[in-house]
């Protein structure tokens, strides 16, 4: 089951935020989970809304995909500004 926290975690990947301008989400798309975080990714995961990258400490680099993008409330030019590698 997907939490609250799971989707804040899914939109701060992306750059969505109060803090962002509107125009400026999905200018990034990586999260480098650490604690409680790395299961909140496992579970985005296990719904296809992130998938994991490469390895990074004691982790890995997680990256929405593109039904996660979409879900976080992304429009499709930032969709498409978020899944450029």
């Amino acid at each position: 089951m997907i939490s609250e926290a799971d989707m804040d975690n899914l939109r701060h990947m992306l750059g969505i935020g109060s803090h962002i301008k509107k125009r400026q989400w999905g200018y990034r798309n990586h999260f480098a989970p650490g604690g409680a975080d790395i299961q909140s990714m496992e579970r985005l995961e296990a719904v296809v809304l992130v998938r994991k990258g490469q390895p990074y400490q004691e982790t890995h680099y997680y990256h929405a995909t593109e039904v996660g993008c979409v879900a976080a409330g992304l429009k499709p030019h930032q969709v498409r500004r978020a899944m450029v590698p």
